[in-house]
């Protein structure tokens, strides 16, 4: 950047200020201010002039002051005038508004290198303001002699001359005061600012009060306002025709120009430009063109002015260091413009983000379909995007954000919503943008990156996992892995073989055991497809040391039963998918795996892993001649056998009633292991035990009962 381009740097924080104003014009206003001037110059000695500088609040009037202010005092010796400067804003108190008025402009002039004129000016200020004491300024205004008198005074002008004037002739003060004014040797500019800030009843005052000195000659007013809010605040007085009566105030009304496509689109780098570099890193693929998506898509027709661009970069500022790598940056600033543009629709999105994902996130999964849920939330929506007179842009970032509900509206949409992109539209991240970071039960993207790219710290990532979130968590790192493609580098067996231990860690082993969803799948399952996304960046050769790794892994258990089942058991597993076991080393493999189940049952940890009845079925059908020593071992470390009997019955899970309980098709598989005889036999005994609950129970009437019967009570279910 140029020193040219560096000292025109956006001050978003703050106006632009009279002395670096014009050099730090950011949005080509010069020309404007310059047009404000050349007004200026039809004060002339024998007649005053109001001029306005009219634009919303936050459209930079401040700054424009700032420039006219700079301008004028660039002019020539003879042609500069008097700038006084006054803020009713900063007053606080509606009866000080006129004294503080009048006393900036005496003030001012009696400061002036031209000490004779500007005394007089002074004086006759003062005594004009003694005909206050009689007669009304304004119809309907209250006497202003004691506020004039304190003026005057405040100045320290007070001499007993004024006091002779016994006759209240305005007519009389009013020439006095117009001819000094005309005798002094410099034009009289007064800049308000801020009269948009005023409350009403102050507001009115102070258009009374520019009404009233607003033609004396040789002083000029700018007058920088809101002119909506001026005129809703007469209009709320009561004052009829309250637009018409600005005109009478105001000779020359100029509006801000409105900031142009271009200007809009300078404020918002400046304003990325203004977050710490750490935020503007790319997390995500896919993004590159989201943030311009995004300011296309309704968000320009939102930063009308340069302070929307504050008030939006301030609430990024603010909420992206939580969210950094776990939402894409377009989607904060998405989130943001509703914050500080539509807070309607962003309250609608907190209490009922079903109305724009279609079901509420974190919640289980729903047999309602998304669409029909988000279209019927279609009222709320309209009402809240509806309540600003700016919609249209709402709704385009609206269906921006939650590309569903455009298609809902019968919209335009993308209809693009992917986890791993940080698009705020899927359900999961909407729960991580809305509390502002991703808390300990949310699933963070930022520790599936680690954990992909840091192996130091899996450890420490394993252990923050919840049973909530570990099954997603699993699933993201295969999506994760899979969408970096083959050119970015991650040991793919060394984060096969860590998934594969994973999974029978705690909070797995929890969730499998108190799983109540019939949409939840099986983390070894899950675990089996990540690392065979993980697998496709192998080689053949490779990828079949790998299974066969997992195989033989004792802290990978249930892993290695999904491996072993995949591999050897067709009809457990296509066969054409995922990672396979090679042919040549079935025995060795298996016999590792075999070893590996009756050490664990040894050491009472087996119904300690998160699929122990599957690794189990699996060992009766692939290695059936190990199968006692393993049931020898189990009945070793719990005569009871209830873990066992609970592992080995398990069967379907329905949404009605959960898990069901049975005895298998094939009993010489369970036989293996142990004689039905013998089971019934310690059913019945078992089954004595009254203080013995469900499921258990369950599990032990199905060896007896020989029915598929419900854990959840006890009641019969259907085969």
């Amino acid at each position: 950047m140029d020193k040219a381009e560096s000292t025109k740097e956006l001050r978003l924080d703050r106006p632009l200020r009279a002395g670096t104003a014009l050099d730090a014009d950011a949005l080509d206003r010069r020309a404007f201010a310059s047009r404000v001037t050349e007004v200026l110059r039809r004060i002339t000695p024998d007649e005053g002039l109001v001029v306005s500088v009219e634009g919303p609040w936050g459209s930079g009037k401040t700054s424009v002051l700032a420039m006219v202010e700079e301008l004028l005092k660039a002019e020539p010796d003879g042609e500069r005038p008097l700038v006084v400067h006054f803020n009713p804003w900063l007053i606080g108190d509606r009866d000080a508004l006129l004294r503080q008025f009048l006393a900036s402009i005496a003030k001012a002039v009696r400061l002036t290198d031209h000490a004779k004129e500007g005394k007089r000016v002074a004086k006759e200020l003062k005594t004009y303001s003694k005909a206050f004491d009689v007669l009304k300024l304004i119809p309907g205004a209250e006497p202003w002699a004691s506020i004039v008198k304190s003026v005057v005074e405040s100045v320290g002008d007070a001499t007993g001359a004024a006091a002779e004037h016994k006759t209240p002739d305005v007519e009389a003060r009013k020439d006095a005061l117009e001819k000094a004014l005309r005798k002094f040797p410099q034009r009289i500019v007064v800049l308000l600012d801020d009269l948009d800030r005023l409350y009403p009843a102050e507001a009115y005052e102070m258009v009374r009060i520019v009404k009233a000195v607003g033609d004396l000659p040789n002083v000029g007013y700018v007058l920088a306002w809101d002119e909506k809010y001026v005129s809703a605040a007469l209009e709320r007085l009561n004052v009829p025709f309250a637009v018409s009566y600005l005109d009478k105030v105001v000779q020359v009304r100029l509006p801000i120009p409105p900031l142009s496509f271009q200007q809009r689109m300078a404020l918002m780098n400046q304003g990325l430009q203004r977050l710490p570099p750490e935020a503007l890193v790319a997390h995500f693929p896919n993004g590159d063109d989201r943030l311009a998506s995004l300011f296309h898509a309704g968000q320009r027709e939102l930063v009308e002015q340069p302070r929307d661009v504050v008030r939006l970069f301030d609430v990024v500022a603010a909420i992206e260091p939580g969210l950094r790598g776990e939402v894409h940056l377009a989607d904060m600033l998405g989130l943001a413009t509703l914050m500080t543009k539509a807070p309607a629709v962003y309250d609608l999105l907190c209490r009922t983000p079903q109305a724009f994902v279609g079901r509420r996130p974190g919640a289980s999964a729903s047999f309602d379909k998304p669409l029909e849920v988000i279209q019927s939330f279609a009222d709320e929506r309209n009402k809240a995007i509806d309540s600003y007179p700016y919609a249209k842009g709402v709704r385009e970032v609206v269906h921006w954000l939650f590309p569903q509900t455009a298609k809902a509206d019968d919209a335009f949409s993308l209809d693009r919503v992917v986890f791993l992109e940080g698009h705020l539209a899927h359900p999961e991240r909407l729960q991580v943008a809305l509390h502002l970071s991703a808390r300990p039960g949310d699933l963070s993207l930022v520790r599936v990156r680690q954990y992909l790219f840091e192996p130091a710290k899996r450890g420490e990532i394993a252990a923050a996992l919840q049973q909530d979130n570990c099954i997603d968590f699993i699933e993201q790192l295969g999506n994760m892995a899979e969408g970096l493609g083959t050119e970015v580098g991650v040991d793919a067996a060394s984060l096969a073989k860590d998934i594969a231990r994973l999974i029978d860690t705690q909070p797995f082993v929890r969730r499998a055991s108190e799983r109540h969803d019939v949409f939840v799948m099986r983390a070894d399952r899950v675990a089996e497809r990540a690392i065979g996304q993980l697998a496709k960046r192998l080689d053949e050769a490779e990828a079949g040391a790998l299974a066969e790794h997992i195989l033989c892994d004792p802290h990978a258990l249930s892993m290695a039963a999904a491996l072993a089942a995949t591999s050897f058991m067709a009809e457990d597993g296509d066969p054409e998918d995922g990672l396979k076991v090679p042919a040549d080393a079935r025995n060795r493999a298996l016999s590792a795996y075999a070893g590996n189940v009756e050490g664990t049952a040894k050491t009472g940890e087996l119904f300690a892993k998160v699929s122990p009845g599957f690794a189990l079925w699996v060992l009766t059908r692939l290695m059936p001649e190990r199968c006692k020593a393993v049931f020898k071992a189990v009945q070793h470390w719990e005569p009871s056998l209830d873990t066992f009997v609970e592992a080995m019955l398990r069967h379907s899970f329905d949404s009605n009633n959960g898990q069901t309980y049975r005895l298998p098709k094939e009993r010489e598989h369970l036989e293996n292991y142990v004689a039905l005889e013998e089971l019934k036999t310690l059913a019945l005994e078992r089954l004595k035990d009254e203080s013995m609950t469900y499921p258990l129970r369950a599990a032990w009437r199905a060896i007896v009962e020989e029915k598929s019967i419900y854990g959840k009570d006890g009641t019969l279910a259907r085969r």
